[in-house]
């Protein structure tokens, strides 16, 4: 941290890192708030697998509370390969699943569903996915879940690239499931400016954050410009989850120092 900078502590957020249902136990040993699994991780679950998971919850004071990856990779949302009926029965078995293990908000990341094939216009693609976003949000609605849009970065995928566009996409699609997300990782790749969450400060329901350098846990104030997205949350008048989405070597060395980074600033 730089001479001189302070802690923005942005009060009442949730902290939770995205990881597989079998670690809950550990996770609730460390202090989190809650676990961000899979949807489509969960989805694929047999069903004595899935079973395990719900025990597994059962039995932690923590529940699922955030899920990720929504549709796999071979679920279609752009091009010429498009087939919302079954995007409809995917959806319907997998929020039925999430529900049941404690889920509030599903993050719609999926970047190879949505990539834009070559060839395809992006204005037609951005049709494709406004109707798909569309049945999510009507699925959700009845699961009572919230769906958070991910903006990604151009490597992951080319249509959705920031939080700007993210919150333009909200405003088209508007049903009232369907909001935004706010990945740290993916505005620091896309040079995208921290002011950005006070605009989209009305569809902001959830976070991740990685250390962009390298995508691995944040583990100090120094190492990136924690504060000031942060700052800029805490003038947004942010109130909800934020999830460590980054990887390492050692979750049980790491994940308790990455705890203590983010709690005081959100604390």
């Amino acid at each position: 941290m730089a001479m001189g900078q302070k802690f923005c502590e942005v009060s009442g957020l949730k902290i939770g890192i995205c990881t597989e249902i079998t670690n809950i136990s550990k996770l609730e040993k460390m202090g989190f708030d809650y676990l961000e699994a899979g949807v489509s991780r969960t989805a694929a679950m047999g069903e004595q697998e899935f079973q395990e998971a719900v025990q597994r919850v059962e039995d932690s004071s923590l529940e699922c509370e955030a899920f990720n990856v929504l549709f796999p990779g071979n679920i279609k949302l752009t091009g010429p390969e498009v087939d919302l009926k079954a995007v409809r029965e995917y959806l319907e078995k997998a929020f039925d699943r999430i529900q049941r293990l404690g889920a509030k908000i599903a993050v719609f990341g999926s970047g190879r569903s949505r990539k834009v094939p070559e060839g395809w216009k992006q204005e037609d693609a951005w049709k494709q996915l406004v109707d798909a976003a569309r049945i999510v949000g009507d699925v959700a609605a009845k699961y009572g879940l919230t769906i958070a849009m991910e903006p990604l970065n151009k490597g992951e995928t080319n249509i959705l690239n920031s939080v700007e566009e993210g919150y333009r996409f909200v405003r088209d699609v508007n049903h009232p499931s369907i909001q935004l997300l706010a990945d740290f990782y993916h505005m620091r790749l896309e040079n995208e400016s921290m002011d950005v969450l006070k605009k989209a400060a009305p569809a902001l329901r959830h976070l991740h954050i990685a250390n962009s350098h390298g995508r691995v846990y944040p583990l100090d104030p120094s190492e990136d410009c924690y504060a000031e997205f942060f700052e800029a949350l805490k003038s947004a008048g942010y109130k909800g989850r934020v999830s460590i989405e980054a990887g390492t070597r050692d979750m049980d060395r790491d994940a308790p120092i990455a705890l203590q980074l983010l709690r005081k600033f959100t604390e």
